[in-house]
């Protein structure tokens, strides 16, 4: 659907005039060029800092004065295979435990189906710092809403968010204070998510560290253009004071993230990314749940992006916030963009004999690049694997092809105001 949208919007500008053709015969190619090495340019700027933070071994050294009371809230819901083992990993960090609060915002029936509330109390009663906190009041029914319910009675002064799959590194805690400590004025910082199911089956084999690097790479490119990035919605550190001041999360988005993260650019709070706080989640496995949580997430930022425009248009002028926001949500949402005006593009070009089939090889050798250096770094610290990499190189920079379709198939659903469907994710 991308190439044929593409293809009528330049045939219309080719049959235009003699002008246009002469433009797109002799011209186009080399913008096309000159793109191309802009993004090898900028890729290679990532892959230098991915790598070099990533690398990061040592831990920073706060004094144990300036040590902040730090509060986890973990939502959950039908996280019985995964709640306990995260909870363990946070308990298990090398930060202080008298200043460590864990908070488990857990939903109750009916619409939580399985043991998720006596697992939470039952680690409450384990551990001191472990609290188990219901979410049946009037913030049920969402993630944002089990994270608000618990803000108030968040005993820190730092607020980190982990969903109920994640395996935490033991230094993140004490990285995340760290950059707290050395930056009072800074609002949020957010970390390196990474995925721990890439041996689970051949699914997970194939997409592997696919997430992980169009995550990381989406936020460093929005801070490297506007200065500003998007907000994942977990292994992210909030200072509790600003959480309140914007009004926390919005309980009505389909991603809550980034509606905290547009919060957050619109009241001017600085935020940054440290790739070396790391923790490790559960990615989709089979191709129905991947589908479904990308669809989500890109119809999600649309109406992020929608809802953030009227509020910046509000004074009639285009503000630089709102030109910000368009270019922010325009790369975050890669599959609604980029990739289907790129493919539309390339679909043309090879159709009008300007340009080869091997262009579509050129444009996925920066992502390869990309794939290839996290599998590497993964082999290096004993995660990764030689096919891993093999994969990295020749099969996952096909994914933006595939997040073309997310995107035009959300464009379509949002077009015919189709309902908010939820799929939960299967866990192992």
């Amino acid at each position: 659907m991308g190439v044929a949208i593409g293809s009528l919007v330049y045939s219309a500008i080719f049959v235009a005039s003699w002008v246009n053709q002469v433009l797109i015969a002799q011209w186009m190619p080399y913008a096309l060029y000159i793109l191309l090495l802009a993004i090898i340019l900028i890729t290679a700027a990532f892959t230098y800092v991915f790598i070099r933070q990533g690398r990061a071994t040592e831990t920073p050294s706060v004094p144990e004065s300036r040590i902040l009371p730090i509060t986890i809230i973990i939502p959950a819901l039908n996280e019985e295979s995964t709640l306990e083992q995260c909870v363990e990993s946070l308990i298990g960090s090398r930060y202080p435990q008298d200043l460590l609060e864990v908070i488990i915002a857990h939903e109750v029936a009916p619409r939580c189906r399985d043991s998720t509330p006596a697992i939470a109390k039952r680690l409450a009663e384990k551990y001191c710092n472990v609290k188990a906190v219901p979410n049946d009041g009037e913030h049920s029914g969402s993630k944002a809403g089990s994270i608000n319910n618990c803000i108030e009675m968040a005993s820190g002064e730092i607020i980190g968010i982990y969903d109920a799959d994640h395996v935490v590194e033991k230094d993140a805690l004490i990285r995340a204070c760290a950059h707290f400590v050395s930056s009072p004025e800074l609002a949020c910082i957010g970390g390196k998510v990474m995925v721990r199911n890439m041996d689970y089956n051949f699914f997970t084999t194939l997409v592997g560290n696919e997430y992980t690097v169009i995550n990381n790479f989406s936020r460093f490119l929005s801070e490297l253009i506007t200065g500003t990035h998007l907000i994942y919605g977990s292994n992210v550190f909030i200072r509790k004071g600003a959480l309140v001041r914007i009004g926390g999360f919005d309980e009505s988005s389909l991603t809550e993230d980034c509606d905290l993260g547009m919060k957050l650019i619109y009241g001017n709070y600085p935020m940054k990314i440290d790739y070396s706080i790391r923790s490790y989640e559960q990615s989709a496995i089979n191709f129905r749940d991947w589908w479904h949580q990308r669809v989500r997430w890109t119809r999600g930022s649309m109406g992020v992006l929608k809802k953030y425009m009227r509020i910046y248009s509000a004074d009639t002028r285009m503000s630089r916030k709102s030109i910000e926001t368009i270019l922010l949500y325009s790369l975050g949402t890669g599959g609604l963009l980029f990739s289907v005006i790129l493919i539309g593009f390339m679909g043309f070009m090879m159709y009008m004999n300007v340009i080869t089939p091997l262009i579509l090889f050129i444009c996925c050798a920066p992502l390869a690049v990309l794939f290839a250096s996290e599998s590497m770094n993964e082999y290096k610290e004993g995660r990764g694997s030689i096919l891993d990499t093999i994969l990295s190189i020749l099969v996952r920079p096909w994914v933006i092809y595939a997040y073309s379709l997310v995107g035009v198939y959300a464009v379509v659903l949002d077009i015919l105001s189709s309902d908010h469907v939820w799929h939960e994710n299967r866990r192992i």
